[in-house]
């Protein structure tokens, strides 16, 4: 109990139901199946680029392309969908995951192998990325009309499962996934322990430049998957959508625990911070003249979040050194 009520996830949870009581007397129409799931069904992006965001966070890096990386694979995807409309929905799915590991891989090269700045080299890239969507699209709209003869394409989205969109299986499913993956494997490990200390990681025979790739590789993969989805989900495609994206992706790692530094953070976490991220939009969305104020709560979440993990690990150097001390 005593570890239970340390947790940071158990905190999470405080905030997330005391949220949610808010809502329900503030929004009750809030408060119906159909509106839960079309909350989550609506915000399920987010969550997907958290998931590749913190694979990135975790070396102690930051991409901040990865909603152009989003615009440019479902730009890519819905034009040749279009022009092909008798293709299976799953090779579209495999498509904009490949496509979007190049981009990641592109990323992974230049800060892994050429050793530049994360955030410099993912800002010139997230112009590259914002660039080549709207060569692709010709500066072309999609919209709903032209979704209609993608009945397999947008399976993957809004098709239904045991009463649930295929969407929100999909993010279940990699959350899921990538948890394992950063906890139970070598590979995973080793992304932890790039982030936490590049020098005792060198020492263990971890090869630096590897593991930053291979993250930047999964992000894009993730994110690209996000692109099509997107597309897919709400019937629409142009070169400049999911613009800020990456702040909110951002704003949930750090929100779930994530330490903006590299090297902490669990994918429960990052769930819940979803969570509370998607209450929170949809929360504001239903509060007439609140909608403005959206951008600027996001802002305040990173800073209250960056804080209290900052505090948080402080706490725990002084706890393990005064245990030190008392073996001594």
């Amino acid at each position: 109990m005593k570890n239970l009520l340390k947790s940071r996830n158990t905190g999470l949870i405080a905030v997330l139901i005391i949220l949610l009581v808010i809502a329900r007397f503030l929004t009750p129409g809030m408060f119906t199946a159909t509106s839960l799931v079309s909350m989550l069904q609506n915000n399920t992006i987010y969550a997907l680029l958290a998931i590749a965001e913190m694979m990135v966070i975790l070396t102690g890096g930051i991409d901040i392309s990865i909603a152009s990386q989003l615009a440019f694979v479902g730009i890519s995807c819905t034009t040749l969908a279009c022009s092909h409309p008798g293709i299976p929905g799953i090779v579209w799915v495999l498509f904009a995951i490949v496509l979007g590991a190049l981009c990641g891989a592109l990323n992974g090269f230049l800060v892994g192998y050429l050793h530049m700045v994360p955030m410099i080299c993912t800002l010139g890239t997230m112009y590259i990325f914002r660039g080549l969507a709207f060569v692709v699209s010709g500066g072309q709209w999609w919209f709903a009309a032209q979704y209609e003869e993608l009945n397999g394409y947008r399976t993957f989205a809004i098709g239904q499962f045991l009463g649930l969109p295929i969407i929100l299986w999909v993010t279940i499913i990699l959350l899921v996934v990538a948890g394992l993956f950063l906890g139970y494997t070598s590979a995973g490990r080793r992304i932890y322990a790039i982030g936490t200390s590049r020098e005792s990681a060198a020492v263990a025979g971890i090869k630096e430049p590897k593991v930053t790739f291979y993250s930047f590789v999964i992000c894009g993969a993730v994110t690209g998957l996000a692109g099509m989805l997107y597309t897919a989900n709400y019937a629409i495609g142009y070169y400049g959508m999911a613009d800020g994206f990456e702040m909110t992706a951002i704003a949930i790692c750090v929100l779930g625990g994530v330490s903006i530094t590299g090297g902490k953070g669990r994918m429960d976490g990052v769930a819940i911070g979803a969570l509370i991220m998607s209450v929170i939009t949809y929360f504001i969305s239903m509060i007439p003249g609140m909608s403005v104020w959206q951008k600027a709560l996001q802002g305040g979440i990173i800073i209250v979040a960056v804080a209290i993990n900052y505090f948080t690990e402080q706490s725990a150097k002084r706890h393990a050194l005064k245990e030190r001390s008392a073996l001594i």
